[in-house]
């Protein structure tokens, strides 16, 4: 962390300057941007942008302080999907390039074990902890849960198919 003086209020504020180490237990928590070759991956509450041609980080910081445990880039890279875990979590969506969150959905009660964007953008898919046994498909850009069933496994991965017509689970 770098320190920084704020001059009008008077505070300190602290800068995250670059981030060590990451927090992921499948590689649900790890992603690559399909234009950028950024890679995106969680450290805590924060999400470090690794830029491997610039060697330089950016970073996510989640707004509840909750771990982030899954994230998933969209097909144009231009926006992040979020799932964290803890008591109520949230499945967010990000805009990459000002780091500003887009859209945020409640709903799951546990954890988030992982998420997915469709390929065409238009739904993101978040599958719960076992604890939470539920899996719900997000129409992001409206704000709208689409669908939602429960589920008895545990669940480590989620893909959509190319065409965006169905997506596949994976775990126990």
């Amino acid at each position: 962390y770098k320190r920084q003086e704020e001059k009008r209020a008077g505070k300190n504020q602290i800068h995250l300057e670059r981030v060590l180490g990451l927090n992921i237990l499948s590689n649900a928590g790890l992603a690559c941007s399909p234009t950028t070759g950024t890679v995106a991956y969680p450290a805590g509450c924060t999400v470090v942008l690794y830029n491997a041609r610039k060697n330089r980080q950016g970073h996510i910081t989640n707004p509840s302080r909750k771990t982030f445990t899954t994230l998933d880039f969209s097909e144009d890279g231009h926006y992040l999907v979020t799932g964290e875990c803890g008591h109520q979590p949230h499945v967010r969506v990000w805009d990459v390039h000002d780091k500003s969150m887009v859209v945020e959905f409640p709903g799951h009660k546990f954890g988030i074990n992982c998420v997915s964007f469709a390929p065409n953008g238009k739904y993101v898919v978040s599958v719960g902890s076992q604890h939470d046994a539920v899996v719900y498909v997000w129409d992001w850009r409206n704000n709208v849960k689409v669908a939602s069933n429960k589920i008895s496994a545990k669940f480590r991965a989620v893909s959509f198919a190319e065409n965006g017509n169905y997506f596949v689970t994976a775990g126990n």
